[in-house]
C-alpha cells in the first residue's frame, strides 16, 4: 500500500469502528423516555357467599355469587399514551352469570349484552358513571350500552341476585386485572405524576405515584 494513503484511510476506519460500536441513539432515548408501576395489592379474603333465587331460575336453588376480579388502573388522561383498545366490547348472560365478570373499555365504547339463557334476564347498574337499567329480555335478545364516562361500574341482574360483573371505562391504556399472585406491572408508563387506582366490586384504593423515565416506581395498594 503507498504510504501516502495510510494517513486518508486511517481516520475514515477508525471513525467507521466508532459508528458500529456506539448504541443506537434513538432505541436509548425511547427506553429512557418511559417507566413502569410495580403494585403489590393486598385483596382481603372473604368467605364465599350464596345468594336465593328470587324469581326463577333453572334449579331454584341458591347460587354462590359471581367473583368479580380486582382491576387497577390510571386514572385520567395521560400525555402521549397510545389510544386505550378494549378487552372485550361483550358480557353475556349464558348459565345464569355473566361472561365475562370483567371487561375494560375505552370511554365511548359500546358493550353488547346478548342473553344466551332460556330465561329472562334484567340487566342494570347504579353506578354514577353510567346508570342503565334494560329490562327484561328473553334468549336471543341483546341489548348495547355506550359507556361515556370514566369510571367503574357494578352490573347486577334484578332477576338473578348472584350475578354481577365489572365495566371498567378508562381514559388511557395502563390496566391490569389483577391475578391471584397479588402483582400487577403496568410498562411503558410515560413520566409524570398520576393517581393509580385499585377497584374491587365493593372497595376502592388510591395512590399517587411519581414516574420517572427508566425508573420503576413500587406501590403497594389495599383496598
Amino acid at each position: 500500500m503507498p504510504a501516502f494513503l495510510v494517513p486518508f484511510r486511517l481516520p475514515l476506519l477508525l471513525a467507521l469502528a466508532c459508528a458500529l460500536a456506539a448504541p443506537a441513539p434513538t432505541f436509548a432515548r425511547q427506553e429512557r423516555a418511559a417507566g413502569a408501576i410495580d403494585v403489590d395489592v393486598t385483596l382481603p379474603t372473604r368467605p364465599a357467599t350464596r345468594q336465593a333465587d328470587r324469581y326463577v331460575s333453572s334449579t331454584g336453588e341458591a347460587r354462590s355469587t359471581q367473583d368479580v376480579p380486582a382491576v387497577v388502573y390510571i386514572a385520567g388522561p395521560v400525555a402521549g399514551a397510545p389510544e386505550a383498545r378494549p378487552s372485550g366490547l361483550e358480557l353475556a348472560q349464558r348459565g345464569e352469570a355473566f361472561r365475562p365478570t370483567m371487561v375494560v373499555v375505552p370511554v365511548g365504547a359500546r358493550v353488547t349484552f346478548p342473553n344466551g339463557d332460556n330465561l329472562f334476564h334484567n340487566v342494570f347498574s347504579y353506578s354514577r358513571p353510567k346508570r342503565f337499567d334494560l329490562g327484561r329480555y328473553p334468549r336471543g335478545e341483546a341489548k348495547t350500552v355506550v359507556f361515556d364516562k370514566p369510571g367503574y361500574v357494578k352490573v347486577l341482574c334484578e332477576v338473578h341476585k348472584w350475578m354481577r360483573a365489572g365495566v371498567l371505562v378508562v381514559d388511557n391504556p395502563y390496566y391490569a386485572v389483577v391475578e391471584a399472585s397479588g402483582r400487577v406491572k403496568l410498562d411503558g408508563v410515560p413520566p409524570g405524576r398520576y393517581t393509580l387506582v385499585l377497584e374491587t366490586f365493593d372497595r376502592r384504593a388510591q395512590a399517587i405515584v411519581d414516574v420517572a423515565p427508566g425508573v420503576t416506581a413500587r406501590v403497594t395498594l389495599a383496598p
